[in-house]
């Protein structure tokens, strides 16, 4: 029976074909190789599949599977299939068009065991896809001196994206991503994973490279600024939800009115918000019955006369 890897990296792919030579052979290049990658084809319509199969004949850490068609399409329900083949002690999720720098796993790997932490974050750099210039990081809150806390995540304080975390498989075993989210994912899961006391630090050194381009997710959302409130509603009510497994009242009843202020501000637009049934219950449940009603009628009141800012105001406070 072979040694289990020290490290897996869980890699959703979609139609990245053009691209996913340059990430995939950044991770040969690394100088740390004691690891597996798992890469999930989200039933590409290009080549990717193909790809990717060359490179597991080509080296066995590479893990090629398929997304099972009863799994709901998408990069979290591929994440959450990987993890589920994943064998190694730490886990790393990783984006298909980004870059590891040759000493990514390394470091992050040596600092995790030498100080025996739970996790570590290190740092990227964005570039453009075009120019391959060096811009900034997409990070620029998580260098302020605060502590590992899903408040303090939830309220901006601190964060970093997918590519930067590396942790212990056994702090994020019970804990998915989760697969109503389109933008914001990594936000909402490491929210989850600290509702627990974890033992970490920040890396200040860039080992990533990030790859911006126009067929990017978080640029493609953006463009459309209303689709994009509708996404941010979305994230806003799936992750009160998911706090509710943990209790956390402060940040459920935080991100309920953070949903009813972006559902008020769609109605001035004549837009209708995610899901108002459901957002109406959970209201109820952890405001109260008649700020549930309030959030109702303000969100009526804008749709059709642009009016119910202080009946909004009431409902959310």
């Amino acid at each position: 029976m072979s040694k289990s890897p020290a490290v897996s990296i869980i890699i959703p792919v979609y139609n990245r074909a053009n691209l996913l030579s340059f990430t995939l052979d950044s991770i040969v290049k690394q100088t740390f190789t004691d690891w597996e990658c798992i890469l999930v084809d989200d039933r590409s319509m290009d080549s990717s599949f193909s790809l990717i199969k060359e490179y597991q004949i080509k080296d066995n850490r590479f893990k090629v599977y398929k997304r099972p068609s009863k799994l709901k399409k998408g990069a979290n329900a591929c994440r959450n299939f990987g993890f589920t083949k994943a064998t190694g002690t730490y886990i790393k999720w990783f984006d298909s068009d980004d870059i590891m720098l040759p000493n990514h796993l390394e470091i992050a790997h040596d600092t995790l065991i030498k100080n025996q932490l739970d996790f570590v974050v290190t740092e990227t750099i964005n570039f453009d896809h075009e120019t391959k210039e060096l811009l900034d990081s997409p990070n620029t809150l998580y260098k302020a001196n605060v502590d590992f806390t899903a408040e303090n995540i939830a309220l901006y304080r601190i964060g970093w994206i997918t590519d930067d975390f590396l942790g212990h498989r056994k702090i994020v075993t019970n804990i998915v991503f989760n697969e109503s989210i389109t933008d914001g994912d990594e936000y909402n899961f490491f929210i989850k994973v600290f509702q627990q006391h974890l033992n970490g630090i920040f890396i200040k050194e860039v080992v990533t490279h990030r790859r911006l381009h126009k067929d990017s997710i978080s640029i493609k959302n953006k463009l459309d600024k209303t689709n994009y409130m509708l996404i941010f509603a979305n994230l806003k009510l799936e992750t009160a939800k998911d706090l509710m497994v943990y209790n956390d009242l402060r940040l459920i009843k935080w991100f309920l009115s953070g949903y009813m202020q972006v559902s008020f501000d769609l109605a001035l637009k004549k837009k209708k918000t995610y899901n108002t049934d459901e957002g109406f219950k959970m209201i109820c449940k952890y405001f109260s019955f008649n700020k549930g009603i309030a959030f109702f009628l303000a969100f009526y009141l804008a749709y059709y006369f642009k009016r119910g800012y202080v009946i909004m105001k009431y409902a959310r406070t």
